[in-house]
């Protein structure tokens, strides 16, 4: 616009200057070069809209039918209305700028009612597209009876359907997918009541079957309690006896020998008869006196252990004593040694002084070996 305007008022000064001023070329062509740039300008502002707005496209082009409709009815008809008549001398005035200009109002609008027409049809397909994918997913989700996920599909073709049809579609699938859960639950109940039931007769069975193997063992237990009774009777008599007699360790063995026999029978009925409670409890009775007399022999055995060895240390002691009375003796039975090499026949190495000894044969040099 500036170009437009300082072009204008360029071309009249020079105009009016009768000569003065030069530069008319230059003038027109910015004035040119100005109204081109807004023209492009503005076509390109109304292509963008239009690309957007479809409505806005329509106008564009609606306003170029309508102004090249004018000139031509102004240019062709003598006795046309006067706002078709000054079209038609505007553009024999300016054609440079009328004709691009009502040329890019049909080109800019044309194209931008494309433009919107073929992004409409590529987000429809777009979107059909997605529809037809989330109905697959859908479809998928029920088969697998995932019905959370096929919920998630069906939400989103909901968003992305837009054809009757497809939506109808996606309604029924959604009842489909309810009916369906609901089949799912039952079925599921059905099944865990069925399993609880399996559950309950297999715990039944398996707790006669302990029972039989429970009552098997029992009966053999007392079959094979009445066998070892007399056994075991006989132990504790041993036992009792040999308790009488103080001798613990032949008590000890016969008492552990009945108390293995009766172990035989812990945790059966047997051992609630009243023959084996009658043992055990014999058992029980003689077991601390038992314990007692082994301790006096342990404690007895100790102090006989004790005694041999202070008796072998007081012995070892008297035999090293002995030991080193003899070296001494022996030590003082040698004769001293000259340095010579002679012995002295009245010297002794036991003796406190050697004074007197080896005088004529050297002094003392040692003992004999």
């Amino acid at each position: 616009m500036p170009a437009i305007l300082l072009g204008r008022l360029v071309l009249r000064e020079i105009t009016r200057s009768e000569g003065r001023y030069t530069g008319e070329p230059r003038a027109r062509l910015g004035f040119g070069l100005g109204w081109a740039g807004t023209q492009v300008y503005t076509l390109v502002l109304l292509y963008v809209i239009g690309a957007t707005s479809e409505p806005v496209a329509l106008v564009v082009l609606g306003a170029g039918v309508v102004a090249g409709l004018a000139i031509a009815i102004g240019s062709s008809a003598a006795g046309a209305p006067q706002p078709f008549a000054t079209a038609a001398r505007a553009s024999r005035q300016a054609p440079w700028v009328i004709y691009p200009a009502i040329a890019g109002l049909l080109g800019v609008g044309l194209a931008g009612f494309i433009t919107k027409r073929s992004a409409d049809e590529r987000t429809r397909l777009e979107a059909l597209a997605a529809c037809e994918q989330a109905r697959r997913g859908a479809n998928e989700a029920l088969e697998a009876a995932s019905f959370d996920r096929a919920r998630s599909h069906l939400q989103e073709a909901r968003r992305t359907c837009v054809e009757g049809a497809a939506l109808q579609e996606v309604a029924r699938a959604e009842a489909d997918a309810d009916a369906r859960e609901r089949e799912a639950i039952q079925r599921r109940a059905e099944e865990e009541a069925a399993r609880k039931e399996r559950e309950r007769a297999e715990e039944e069975r398996e707790r006669a079957e302990e029972a039989r193997r429970r009552a098997e063992r029992e009966q053999k237990a007392a079959a094979r309690f009445k066998d070892v009774a007399p056994v075991i009777a006989r132990h504790l008599q041993v036992a009792s006896a040999m308790a009488t007699q103080r001798r613990w360790e032949d008590a000890k063995a016969a008492l552990s020998q009945a108390e293995f026999a009766l172990n035989e029978f812990r945790g059966t009925d047997v051992q609630r008869s009243e023959r084996c409670a009658a043992f055990l409890a014999h058992v029980v009775r003689l077991w601390p006196d038992v314990d007692a007399g082994l301790e006096q022999i342990r404690q007895r055995r100790e102090d006989e252990e004790r005694r041999r060895q202070e008796l072998r240390e007081a012995a070892e002691e008297r035999l090293q004593q002995m030991r080193e009375a003899a070296e001494e003796r022996r030590q003082a039975s040698l004769r001293v040694q000259c340095c010579d090499g002679t012995l002295s026949p009245s010297c002794l190495c036991g003796r406190s002084s050697y004074r007197g000894c080896c005088s004529r044969h050297g002094g003392v040099c040692g003992c004999e070996d």
